[in-house]
């Protein structure tokens, strides 16, 4: 009588196991055709706008979130820089520098055919941390050249490019005749990952764009690049998202003239989220 009663709380058991993993067989196949089902059908409306992209990977990566600190620099960092002088109080026991503010006592020229070169050298050989940072771009309106510092050789972009807010960042200050005559500089240190999680592909990312309407029709993506975005320059613990960085190109009517404009938009590796896009002028 007892082995008849436990024979039929096995076969029960069993049946009710067997339920449970044809439901999770059939969710997940259902889950994995839905999937393709949206990404070929997002692919195909994006083929229908005429948006291009080239061929970017679907493969998702791991990585993490980062916290960094605003560097301090010392008295003896700073008297260390030959040829140059403060143009910023002095660090002491109540000052603390987080951000250097230094004229050159002698203007260094760089060459009008390699601007770009001349002030990554510049960069990396004169300055505290140089090699950490990498060219952004020129700005020929406000006479600047700017440099975003990296983490393992990725950067970290900037919502802005304001001296006021900057954050692990170099910006020159060029005169009239192409020479450097001062910078400012601010530095992250003391990097910590937190624990890793997985990140949307190369391909989710311009897919999240389209989503969000964010891809003009006859746009094209031209590039997809990994990095990091500080959030909150003006705190002095940071924490470091990591993004995908896409540059989308298009045409664009100005006075009646149509020319092709850039736009760079910045979308959380982890949630999608799109950040900010910006003009490129």
């Amino acid at each position: 009588m007892e082995w008849n009663k436990t024979k039929t709380i096995f076969i029960i058991a069993f049946l009710v196991l067997d339920i449970f993993l044809g439901y999770q067989f059939f969710e997940k196949r259902s889950s994995s055709e839905y999937d393709v089902i949206k990404n070929s059908s997002v692919q195909t409306d994006m083929n229908e706008d005429h948006i291009t992209y080239g061929t970017l990977s679907d493969n998702a990566k791991e990585g993490s979130r980062i916290t960094a600190n605003q560097k301090s620099f010392t008295k003896e960092e700073i008297e260390s820089l030959k040829g140059q002088k403060p143009k910023m109080d002095m660090p002491s026991d109540k000052h603390k520098v987080t951000k250097l503010k230094m004229e050159f006592t002698s203007p260094i020229a760089l060459s009008k055919d390699s601007v770009e070169d001349d002030a990554k050298a510049l960069v990396s050989s004169e300055f505290q941390d140089g090699e950490e940072y990498k060219l952004w771009k020129v700005d020929k309106d406000k006479k600047q050249v700017i440099f975003f510092q990296t983490y393992q050789g990725k950067y970290i972009y900037q919502e802005n490019d304001d001296a006021s807010e900057m954050i692990g960042q170099v910006i020159l200050h060029l005169n009239d005749k192409n020479e450097v005559v001062s910078y400012e500089q601010s530095t992250l240190d003391t990097f910590k990952e937190i624990q890793k999680e997985s990140l949307i592909s190369e391909l989710d990312a311009v897919e999240s764009l389209y989503y969000q309407n964010l891809l003009k029709a006859h746009s094209t993506v031209k590039t997809v690049k990994f990095g990091y975005i500080a959030q909150y320059p003006l705190t002095s613990t940071q924490v470091l998202a990591p993004v995908w960085r896409i540059t989308v190109e298009y045409e664009k009517t100005v006075d009646g003239t149509k020319k092709k404009v850039q736009e760079n938009f910045t979308v959380n590796a982890m949630d999608s989220r799109v950040f900010d896009s910006s003009q490129i002028k």
